[in-house]
Formats: C-alpha cells, sequence, structure tokens
C-alpha cells in the first residue's frame, strides 16, 4: 500500500508539472515518463530496504521519506522538463518567472478542464436566465394577485 501511495506521489508531481507548465517540447513527455519509471524502481528498492532496515515502520521516518521524494522528484523534473523556450522550468523559476494564470489554465485545458472564464461566463448566463425567470414568475403572481 505505501508504494501505490509513492507511485501517486509520483504521477501527481508529474501533472502538476505539466499543469504549470504547458508549453513543453514533443520530447518532454517521454523525457517525464522516463524519470517517473526511473524514479518509481528507485522508489520501490528504498521502500524495500526502509522495511529490512525496520525504519520504514515508523510513521515519522515515512512522513520525512514522503517529502523527500517529491523534493527529489520535483527538482530533478524541473531540471529536466525542456520548454519551447529552451528553458528548464528550475531555471525559469531561478530567474523569478513562475507560472501565470494564463499558463495555468492552459495546462488545465490540456487535460481537459475549461478555463476560469468559460466557466465565469456561463454561470453569467445561468444567472442571466434564472433572473429573467423569476422576474416572469413575479409578473404572473402579480396578474393573479390583481385579478
Amino acid at each position: 500500500m505505501l508504494i501505490l501511495w509513492r507511485a501517486c506521489l509520483i504521477f501527481l508531481c508529474c501533472i502538476a508539472v505539466m499543469i504549470c507548465y504547458p508549453y513543453c517540447t514533443d520530447k518532454a513527455l517521454t523525457i517525464m515518463y522516463t524519470w517517473a519509471g526511473m524514479a518509481f524502481v528507485i522508489v520501490i528498492f528504498l521502500t524495500w530496504l526502509s522495511k529490512i532496515l525496520v525504519v520504514g515502520k515508523s510513521h515519522i521516518f515515512n512522513t520525512i521519506f514522503d517529502m523527500a521524494i517529491i523534493i527529489g522528484f520535483l527538482y530533478v523534473l524541473l531540471n529536466i522538463f525542456p520548454q519551447l523556450d529552451g528553458q528548464t522550468p528550475y531555471k525559469r523559476l531561478k530567474k523569478g518567472r513562475y507560472p501565470t494564470l494564463q499558463e495555468i489554465d492552459v495546462g488545465l485545458a490540456n487535460f481537459g478542464f475549461t478555463t476560469r472564464k468559460e466557466t465565469i461566463k456561463e454561470l453569467q448566463n445561468n444567472f442571466d436566465e434564472i433572473k429573467g425567470n423569476v422576474n416572469e414568475v413575479k409578473t404572473l403572481i402579480l396578474k393573479e394577485h390583481n385579478d
């Protein structure tokens, strides 16, 4: 079960990087999948080793180990994930260029999620339709009371 949890952590890190940095090259996904597979094998080995050394039964150790996995995996992934502008996300973060809302919207759209602007427009249209229906009901009620 612990291996499955750590595999989910690796998967979530990959998804987060793909959402925050959507403008990647064609080879970026291959690089990400390769690194995720290698990281999974390394995690399996380290988990097995920690269980043999009896350290892996401690919840505190497992929590610290999980945080170390996330930090180490993201560090390597951000250093090797190529972008269209030729820079890696780590270099961009080092220069103080963080993901913008537009980039995150594009990343979410790549996964099939609608952007916030489209959702807000849909909500506004629904609100306007409900408001019109309420006004119609008000006029009908006033007509019935007048009769």
